[in-house]
């Protein structure tokens, strides 16, 4: 009789156990993912193709090499080479529009990796690459320099500017990683 009254025991344990744990969690994994740029939804793009996620379409425009910085400025570190990366997005819906003028955020990190598996994050000296019109970030900006919505169709081009090794610069590929909803987006050349 006893060890049917410990199956019964075991039987509510191992159904108890997984379902506290669960509810431990899981109430902490989309704020982990937000931060780690982990899990979430995903999309890929072949070379030349776009990427589509979350209602927008992610484009990578070019890779190329930039020219290094006037003779007074800081040099580079040595063997090293600047990539100037455009991307571009466009929404698809009016809802992903109106996710992406969200004053609430709208936010994307740009990363380049390499065949490697290497990761280099965005450089912050605004000398590494010629004044363009193209945008700094991934959010459309009103006259009052505000977050705006981008319209339905209108793509927005970002460029940003990266100090990568010489020898990784031919097999670079870029990463959007998008917040608060959290999605990466993967760009080959």
């Amino acid at each position: 009789m006893s060890w049917r009254k410990n199956l019964g025991y075991g039987l509510g344990l191992l159904v108890l156990v997984p379902a506290v744990i669960a509810a431990k969690v899981l109430p902490w994994q989309e704020k982990y993912q937000t931060l780690t740029g982990k899990g979430g939804r995903e999309a890929v793009a072949a070379h030349g193709q776009p990427a589509r996620l979350n209602g927008m379409e992610w484009r990578l425009k070019s890779i190329t090499e930039g020219k290094p910085p006037q003779e007074f400025a800081r040099p580079l570190p040595p063997r090293t080479k600047i990539a100037i990366v455009l991307t571009s997005v466009k929404p698809l819906t009016e809802q992903a529009s109106k996710w992406f003028g969200a004053t609430t955020g709208s936010t994307c990190k740009f990363t380049l990796t390499d065949a490697a598996g290497r990761t280099w994050a965005p450089s912050f000296r605004t000398d590494l690459a010629p004044k363009s019109g193209y945008a700094a970030s991934c959010f459309a900006l009103d006259a009052d320099y505000k977050p705006a919505p981008l319209p339905v169709g209108k793509e927005l081009t970002t460029q940003t500017v990266f100090v990568v090794p010489a020898d990784a610069f031919t097999s670079l590929r870029v990463e959007v990683r998008l917040t608060p909803d959290p999605g990466t987006v993967r760009l080959a050349r």
